[in-house]
């Protein structure tokens, strides 16, 4: 049986994907449960057709889904084509977003290929795109605001062709926004809102010196970063601290890089304490930093505490579960519906998109019980607690923060 709907599929995301969902272990409880239902009602299912099929947990079946039995990922081809300019196997953003796109393609029963451009040749996207269009991909997934530029000069280029941006907006060479086509979606998130949560939860666990070590200077990357900002000095306030510092600084690149990892040694060699390390691989440079230094770290986008044990918390955005949803809205609707063609949706804490894990995974807070997080994230939730989402200049803190 081939699951046409999203149903099973975004569930099993919430819970393992990304570590993120709603702050109550109740709700994931009740997300599970119902998810066993459905697979066991499916596996009754498969029995009555004599397919002999034995599924005992949904656990077991969602990898029975990744074995992709029905031959659903074509090297190229695919009706879903996943373009990035890193690995999809990077324990983090392109391989979150490529786990929407898989379990939802497996689930659905639709074709779906991966293709990568060149980070060093900037023309290197516009030609991944048109190398996508030219393969006869219905829908395109591009991976973060580097595509935005390439999709900016082609959706009109090719208005039978879908787009779907994760991360980014239609912009010219100047980066100044564009009119967005009847054929592209746009999916962003509230990263200040798990920035928040993170510098928050760090200050009130006890460190009074730490760090944001980001990969470009981009919209996501910033809104992480002065939402960090944003907790730290929302906390230092709530504690009536005086002694809150916090070194700042973008390294240019979404690897793993000597310099990257000599700025984080010499941040931890004069007493910084903890690291907020926001880019893709350049993570693996500021943990080794760490190690070496016995510093910790914060990571980004999916839950990282399994990397590491220097690794006390991630803010993270639960990517799997938002393109899953916007390709069973696309595929539901045949095509972009008027709600979403030409539109942008922003998910966050409402949408369960914005946390720091606490279900799923180990909480390492010491002096903070999850209790406390959950306050916190309901205040966010109701509006009692509000975080700003502006990219233009960095927010104004009270605590002392040094921009390198």
């Amino acid at each position: 049986m081939r699951i046409r709907k999203l149903g099973l599929a975004g569930l099993i995301l919430i819970l393992l994907l990304t570590g993120c969902g709603r702050p109550a272990q109740e709700a994931s409880a009740s997300a599970e449960s119902d998810a066993a239902e459905e697979t066991q009602q499916a596996a009754e299912e498969e029995e009555e057709n004599g397919s002999g099929v034995e599924m005992t947990s949904w656990r077991e079946s969602v990898q029975k889904m990744f074995e992709d039995p029905y031959g659903d990922y074509k090297e190229t081809g695919g009706e879903i084509a996943f373009l990035t300019d890193g690995s999809v196997e990077d324990g983090g953003y392109n391989e979150a977003i490529y786990n929407g796109v898989r379990m939802y393609a497996l689930g659905a029963g639709t074709s779906f290929s991966f293709y990568h451009a060149d980070p060093d040749a900037p023309e290197s996207y516009r030609e991944t795109v048109q190398r996508a269009v030219e393969d006869h991909a219905g829908l395109i997934v591009c991976a973060g605001d580097v595509f935005g530029e390439a999709v900016g000069a082609l959706q009109e280029t090719y208005p039978q062709t879908s787009f779907l941006l994760v991360d980014a907006v239609p912009h010219d060479g100047e980066r100044e926004e564009l009119p967005i086509s009847e054929n592209v979606h746009c999916v962003l998130f509230h990263e200040e809102q798990a920035g928040y949560l993170a510098g928050y939860m760090a200050v009130w666990e006890g460190y009074r010196t730490l760090g944001f070590i980001g990969g470009r200077e981009e919209p996501a990357v910033q809104r992480y970063g002065y939402g960090y900002l944003q907790g730290i000095n929302a906390a230092a306030k709530d504690l009536s601290l005086t002694d809150v510092v916090v070194n700042y600084w973008y390294a240019g690149t979404y690897t793993a890089d000597i310099a990257v990892r000599e700025k984080a040694d010499d941040w931890y060699g004069n007493g910084t304490q903890i690291i907020f390390a926001c880019g893709g691989g350049l993570y693996e440079s500021v943990l080794e930093a760490a190690e070496n230094r016995d510093g910790l770290m914060i990571g980004v986008d999916v839950d990282q505490c399994r990397v590491s044990d220097r690794v006390l918390t991630s803010a993270v955005k639960n990517i799997g579960l938002a393109v899953t949803d916007a390709l069973d809205e696309y595929y539901a609707a045949g095509g972009w519906s008027d709600e979403d063609a030409g539109q942008v949706k922003r998910y966050g804490v409402e949408e369960g998109c914005a946390a720091i894990p606490v279900v799923d995974t180990e909480w390492r807070f010491q002096e903070i019980p999850t209790t406390h997080f959950f306050e916190i994230y309901k205040q966010m939730k109701r509006g009692d607690r509000t975080v700003s989402d502006a990219t233009d200049m960095p927010p104004e803190v009270a605590v002392l923060v040094n921009y390198e």
